[in-house]
């Protein structure tokens, strides 16, 4: 696996250090609202955040709904008919830092504090609380879990158990919390179990040794217990903190084998001790669903397992959705996420705390949000002392321990819109929305029938929108970036028409049923991105494929003997043929972060009919999977026409279903950016033996498997099959029965066909530039190219063009590495796979760059790590890193020895694909003191060219001018060239 960061602290380490002041409001630092208990008739109460009026969730006139039938086409229609989750509530974490700083304020203060976050009726109601489960990389001491052993020595028994350490200010906080809001509930975890259940025997790195994991369970029971005696229940635990991740903190890796092993043991000890804390897995981010998935897919880890929590430093909520409709009957939880200092305004951290992770969030399933840090201090800390913690995360509350002075932060403002009104125990209720850059929401029923809704104007201008609730209506204009939540018991019906007749929603529920109840799959185009497509006739079938589900074909799997593998990249220790050897302990690696464009090859030797393949990457390189993938087939290893199927790939085996296709050459094709290393530790290809090789979506089914279907506006015709059984059923999806479709119990699987004459015909206008040097980028322009990739390509010859950005009439893309100069043939096909055209691209050379002899450089910001020198050493594998966010003033400066001339200068990021500058400006100086600026970058890239009047001079600077505090700017190489 790569050394690439993935956890919450490896995200944040790409911000700037800087202060976090712009997140305090002014006023009174913990003023809550406090709103009208909402009346019956049609009065809506008003609770508007207005941040550049520093408007704070503050109570407006109350609106009025009216009889009233709406036009507009931005309606949000409310129907309370039509209920989701079950929403537990909205909180933060207590952690060891937070509670210690509530602790240091005075009794008075810290009562009056714990109101304002607990209380409902005095406070913002805050009901869901993450405990971590020891030390953490918050702590005001150093590190700690509940079992220490001096170095060397173990405690099978548990017997040096104790929760003592939390006993002085975490418990009391809890505690106290609890008596204000007797509807929290507490959620905990390990950063790390005692080390000596370690591989690294120590609380940082290392993962657990499968001999303790029956003592990792009763350490859970332990903890559970005792803190249940001290007065705080434990509704929830996961079994460790980001598990893909071995931060300089504590931390674990734990792959979804072992985590489902540990599941296993500690759903038999809670049993054994009459425990009824539930268990979530992954919690970690949303770009690896497969992780919770394949747990899931085990039914003695799938019995003990509530639901999945969910981190959001990688990937989008839409993963969420997709694990719902493949598992319907699990929870879904947002357990951390986190506002920092890489945010560069309020409005930015705003939207993503209220827009991404509540609305969105809740949108896409999720039955709560955790928040990380209740409080800090000034510094973003306390910090763990033993260890490397970064001081880039925010708190709710930013607390100065020296003076007591407490100042609530934006995070806590967006919360509030949700958990002051919305409480445990309410369900989310049918409203359409409206996405990105416009007017989102999300609605919710309460307990005792009044409703809340949420909206949120995520556009750049204001805009009136109406809401429609029965034969009931009301107009609201929300200014750009602003939010407000709507309370009502409402309204009063009168009449029979609808106040909205002619809501567009691109969305459709089913509803099933299960033995726990009604279970409800949605159907949403953002979804299909995420699915498997192929071509079939002339259709386009897309489907999804739950982990534990499988689709069987009649053919049996090929001899290897004749094949040969090769690959767009291979190290010496990884090379392609590794992949067909048989043995899944050796393998085919990408040697780096996999990026749109890689491709792995099979030669089968002779054109050969063959219906299925199958990737493994092997437990011992779960993650190592490739993210997207299309699949290509060639008869000559040359002409390889349009890709046949897409999918995305997932933890262990991935396996490709196709029509019956008959070609010497398959290839595999990386269509999105990784940090992992893409590796094959077996790969198999299943011949086809009989039949047509026809697959369809099923139109019946049986066995106790439930069918429903729906056909869109658009044409798609969408059918999801259910298994509410308690065993694995299957379903033929073909009509000569060559297919077979197994559905694990629990699970759906959703089918959207689309004939191929109803996609617009692709058209390829243009590219913009029309020349450049490999890997960098160009512009297609065009119509009908889809609104996602699918089935799309760009090809440069027969070299793939990485998809940094794909939509209808625009596609960004960057030239592949390792092109020959010269004209080249760019050809681009729609999502669909049908050509859209070709044009004539011109692929610059350079030629040789200036030796770099007794060149040296030094720069204003580096990370210990990555030294100024390793842009100079001739190695792409090493780089200069900044190791701070980029902000304006930022600089890096050569010194070539002597006076050189030049015309140009090239900055290459390397594999840091996003650490690239925005903007910057170059000097050149001939005594390192006097300076001459020659050129402006406005449009960086992750390798650009700078050209400009041939300069005589010795030094060259390059000062960024951008503030991108989200990505540390690093050069892996610095050429000159004249």
């Amino acid at each position: 696996m790569s050394p690439y960061g993935l956890g919450r602290r490896q995200f944040l380490a790409t911000a700037v250090g800087v202060g976090a002041a712009w997140t305090q409001v002014s006023g009174n630092a913990i003023a809550a609202p406090q709103p009208k208990k909402a009346s019956p008739g049609n009065s809506v109460h008003v609770w508007l955040t207005d941040i550049s009026a520093n408007t704070w969730v503050a109570s407006q006139s109350d609106v009025l709904f009216k009889t009233e039938k709406t036009a507009n086409p931005l309606t949000i229609r409310i129907d309370d008919s039509v209920k989701y989750q079950e929403v537990q509530g909205f909180g933060a974490a207590m952690t060891d830092s937070s509670a210690w700083l509530i602790d240091k304020l005075s009794e008075a203060d810290r009562t009056k504090l714990m109101q304002k976050l607990f209380d409902p009726s005095k406070g913002i109601g805050l009901s869901l609380l993450r405990s971590p489960m020891g030390a953490t990389d918050f702590n005001a001491s150093g590190n700690y879990s509940y079992n220490d052993m001096p170095a060397g020595q173990t405690d099978p028994t548990l017997s040096h158990f104790s929760i003592q350490h939390d006993e002085p200010y975490i418990i009391p906080a809890l505690r106290q919390a609890l008596s204000l809001n007797p509807s929290v509930k507490v959620m905990a975890n390990p950063w790390s179990p005692p080390g000596w259940m370690k591989t690294s025997d120590s609380m940082i790195g290392g993962t657990l040794k499968s001999e303790y994991t029956s003592a990792l369970a009763n350490y859970f029971v332990k903890f559970i217990q005792a803190y249940g005696e001290a007065g705080v229940p434990i509704s929830y635990i996961s079994p460790q903190n980001e598990p893909m991740g071995t931060p300089s903190w504590p931390g674990m890796f734990l792959s979804a084998y072992q985590e489902s092993e540990l599941i296993q043991e500690l759903g038999k000890a809670f049993e054994a001790n009459g425990i009824s804390t539930k268990i979530l897995a992954w919690d970690h981010n949303w770009d690896v669903p497969s992780y919770p998935e394949t747990i899931f897919s085990d039914p003695a880890a799938s019995e003990y397992t509530a639901g999945t929590g969910w981190h959001i430093y990688s990937g989008d909520p839409t993963s969420q959705a997709q694990v719902h409709n493949d598992y319907p009957g699990k929870e879904n939880y947002i357990t951390e996420a986190t506002g920092g200092v890489w945010q560069d305004s309020k409005q930015t951290a705003f939207s993503e705390a209220l827009g991404t992770w509540i609305i969105k969030g809740v949108r896409n399933w999720a039955n709560g949000v955790m928040l990380w840090n209740i409080a800090l201090d000034p510094d973003l800390g306390p910090l763990n002392s033993d260890t490397g913690g970064i001081p880039m995360c925010r708190g709710l509350l930013t607390i100065d321990p020296a003076d007591g002075r407490v100042s609530c932060n934006v995070d806590y403002y967006a919360l509030a819109h949700a958990s002051k009104f919305v409480r445990p125990g309410a369900r989310r209720i049918y409203s359409n929305t409206f996405g990105e850059g416009s007017i989102e929401n999300v609605a919710f029923q309460n307990p005792d029938g009044s409703k809340v809704l949420i909206a949120y104007n995520s556009g750049s201008a204001a805009k009136t929108f109406s809401v429609a609730d029965g034969t009931q209506s009301f107009d609201y204009s929300l200014n750009a970036g602003d939010a407000v939540t709507f309370t009502y018991s409402g309204p009063t019906q009168k009449g029979r028409t609808l106040a909205a007749t002619k809501v567009s929603d691109p969305t459709h529920d089913f509803t099933f049923r299960s033995p726990s109840g009604p279970v409800t799959v949605t159907y949403d185009p953002a979804l299909l991105p995420y699915q498997n497509s192929l071509r079939t006739g002339n259709k386009l079938l897309t489907y999804s494929l739950p982990i534990g589900a499988s689709i069987q074909t009649t053919g049996r799997t090929l001899s290897r003997s004749k094949w040969t593998a090769t690959a767009s990249s291979q190290p010496d220790w990884g090379v392609a043929a590794n992949a067909i050897d048989g043995d899944i302990n050796t393998r085919w690696s990408l040697g780096h972060g996999t990026t749109s464009g890689d491709w792995f090859q099979i030669d089968l030797g002779s054109p050969t009919s063959f219906n299925k393949i199958v990737l493994d990457t092997g437990v011992n390189n779960s993650f190592d999977y490739v993210t997207k993938y299309q699949i290509y087939v060639s008869n000559d290893g040359v002409d390889w026409g349009s890709a046949i199927a897409s999918g995305c790939g997932a933890i262990g085996k991935v396996a490709v279903t196709l029509p019956t296709r008959t070609a010497r050459y398959i290839r595999i094709v990386s269509t999105a950016a990784s940090g992992f290393w893409w590796a094959i530790g077996d790969i198999e290809v299943y011949g086809a033996s009989r039949g047509t090789g026809s697959i369809t979506a099923p139109t019946a089914v049986s066995n106790g498997l439930q069918l429903k279907t729906w056909t869109s506006k658009e044409g798609a015709q969408v059918t999801v099959v259910f298994n509410g059984t308690a065993d694995s059923k299957s379903f033929k999806m073909s009509t000569d029965g060559s297919y077979t479709y197994t559905l694990p119990s629990g699970t759906s699987a959703m089918f959207t066909t689309k004939k191929l004459s109803s996609f617009p015909t692709p058209v390829f206008s243009g590219a913009t530039p029309d020349q450049g040097m490999p890997r960098s980028k160009f512009t297609l322009r065009g119509s009908g190219f889809g609104d996602t990739q699918g089935l799309g390509t760009v090809s440069f010859g027969s070299s793939y063009a990485e998809i940094d950005s794909w939509s209808d009439t625009s596609i960004s893309a960057y030239v592949p590495k390792g092109l020959r100069s010269g004209k080249v043939t760019v050809s681009v096909k729609g999502t669909s796979g049908v050509d859209a055209g070709r044009s004539s691209f011109d692929v610059i050379d350079l030629g040789p760059a200036l030796p770099r002899t007794g060149w040296t450089v030094k720069a204003s910001d580096a990370s210990p790590s990555d030294a100024p020198g390793n842009m100079l050493d001739g190695d792409s594998g090493s780089r200069y890193s900044s190791g701070t966010g980029q902000y304006d003033g930022l600089w890096i400066q050569v010194d070539m020895g002597q006076a050189q001339t030049f015309d140009k200068i090239v900055l290459d990021a390397g594999g840091s694909i996003n650490d690239y500058a925005r903007s910057a400006d170059v000097y050149v100086s001939a005594d390192g003191t006097d300076w001459t600026k020659v050129s402006s970058v406005t449009d960086g890239q992750r390798v650009h060219l700078v050209s400009f009047p041939t300069q005589t001079a010795r030094y060259i600077k390059v000062v960024n001018t951008g503030n991108v505090a989200r990505s540390w700017w690093s050069i892996a190489e610095f050429n000159v060239y004249n």
